[in-house]
């Protein structure tokens, strides 16, 4: 799916908000699938029900299957919402979650305040179908 007239540039800049997650040092959790059969989590998948993570997130724009940029950033933020919702209010994995999630959304918005759409029609249809936060 190619992306939507005037999201090539929020798209590219969300490769970059992406990538810079996953260099942060931290983010290890978050870069590839969950082995819930591995660490023995099999509930994972009943609590869990789109199981998402920043590598298939990256791929996902390498191979341009993303339309906006807002579409993208529901992906990173089920992320972070799946992580919140499997593991404890508090717990290690919890607050990296939560601490991750502040780190994209002030990038996040910062793309938003940067690449505004160039008529009201355009904004209307990227921006107001995929403003929802977890």
């Amino acid at each position: 799916m190619p992306p939507l007239e005037g999201q090539e540039e929020p798209l590219k800049r969300m490769a970059k908000i992406v990538q810079a997650l996953i260099n942060y040092p931290d983010s290890g959790p978050f870069r590839e699938p969950v082995d819930w059969r591995g660490l023995e989590l099999f509930d994972y998948p009943e609590v869990v029900k789109r199981m998402i993570d920043l590598g298939t997130i990256a791929r996902k724009l390498e191979r341009n299957q993303y339309a906006t940029a807002w579409e993208c950033a529901l992906d990173v933020r089920l992320v972070w919402k799946n992580c919140m919702s499997y593991n404890a209010e508090g717990s290690d994995f919890w607050l990296l979650a939560k601490s991750l999630s502040r780190k994209f959304e002030d990038r996040f918005r910062r793309l938003r305040q940067e690449c505004k759409p160039k008529n009201s029609l355009q904004q209307q249809c990227i921006f107001s179908v995929y403003d929802t936060h977890f």
